[in-house]
């Protein structure tokens, strides 16, 4: 802006209403913390760039678009243009400047129509940007558990919470829910967690024998020690692959064996979620994944300190376009 211009700007501020001003002042402060955001978008993908289409690193850069770089790839079978945010779970997601204070009322869970009200957006827009920010932390799990390790499984309700239409079951009268006691209604959840910090789970279709071996045999390390309730399937695993095991039986009196094997922690963490999840009334199980990787967010105590948009871009970065 030319410097006279500029100065008819300033002039004109002291003719404008109380509102007036207060709207200009608001719109400053979202332009400068736009512009903030897009630097750090900018710091967190780094020098590193390759295109989202077809991986090819022979890229250059091609002009700049609400405020990011753009880039387009030079690979003779793509020449498509993108930018740091294409194909990962942030792509396409409007009012940038608002993003930390979106991730502030998530480290407050708070319900979708208190932030509607915090960030002046509608509440169709703060569902998005949940789950949205929510794809990183699900998918972002550890490859590998060593040590004591501790499983158990706990289960939710199923629930259509959202859904318009449901297809596989009868509609209850005046709504109601499903039943703690019906297997067909309960979602089992396997969460396994090591004595390091180490934590991870499984949304499963049924606690079986396959399901459970499934899920355990990437992550658990031959030389581990495991803890489990007497679930059969925990037994045979270990056998399978030679790990030593622990077996606690409630029923039997087992809580603590040798002074330091039990599931203690990893019961704890189960009471933790669920005392957490209560605060939703009730979540969709199309949902629940995304649930489980915000709480293992919130679990870590240094993401707790600083559960910053800084961390929230380089885990959107790690995955895989």
């Amino acid at each position: 802006m030319k410097l006279n211009l500029f100065t008819e700007v300033l002039r004109s501020i002291s003719k404008l209403t109380i509102n007036q001003k207060h709207s200009v002042v608001h719109r400053i402060h979202e332009e400068i913390n736009r512009g903030d955001t897009d630097v750090q978008i900018d710091e967190c993908k780094g020098g590193d760039v390759k295109c989202p289409h077809c991986g090819s690193n022979h890229i250059g850069k091609w002009g700049a678009s609400a405020g990011l770089q753009r880039y387009r790839c030079k690979s003779e079978d793509c020449h498509r243009t993108f930018n740091a945010l294409t194909k990962i779970p942030l792509a396409r997601l409007r009012k940038r400047s608002l993003w930390q204070a979106n991730l502030d009322c998530m480290f407050d869970g708070l319900p979708l129509w208190r932030v509607a009200e915090e960030l002046g957006i509608s509440i169709t827009t703060a569902f998005r940007w949940r789950h949205r920010f929510l794809k990183a932390p699900t998918n972002n799990k550890p490859d590998e558990l060593t040590g004591i390790i501790e499983a158990d499984e706990m289960f939710f309700l199923e629930s259509f919470k959202g859904k318009r239409t449901i297809d596989n079951r009868p509609a209850r009268k005046r709504g109601g829910v499903g039943s703690k006691k019906l297997k067909k209604d309960r979602i089992p959840v396997l969460i396994v967690k090591d004595r390091s910090g180490g934590l991870t789970d499984f949304v499963l279709d049924n606690p079986s024998k396959e399901e459970v071996h499934e899920a355990l045999t990437p992550i658990v390390n031959a030389e581990s020690v495991m803890c489990t309730d007497g679930a059969s399937a925990y037994k045979t695993f270990a056998k399978e692959h030679g790990i030593k095991h622990y077996r606690h039986i409630t029923s039997q009196g087992t809580r603590v064996i040798k002074r330091t094997y039990h599931i203690q922690n990893v019961n704890s963490y189960m009471s933790r979620l669920r005392t957490w999840m209560a605060r939703f009334h009730g979540v969709g199980t199309a949902y629940l994944a995304n649930y489980l990787g915000w709480m293992r967010m919130m679990e870590n105590k240094e993401n707790k300190k600083n559960l910053s948009l800084d961390m929230l871009l380089n885990n959107a970065f790690s995955l895989t376009p």
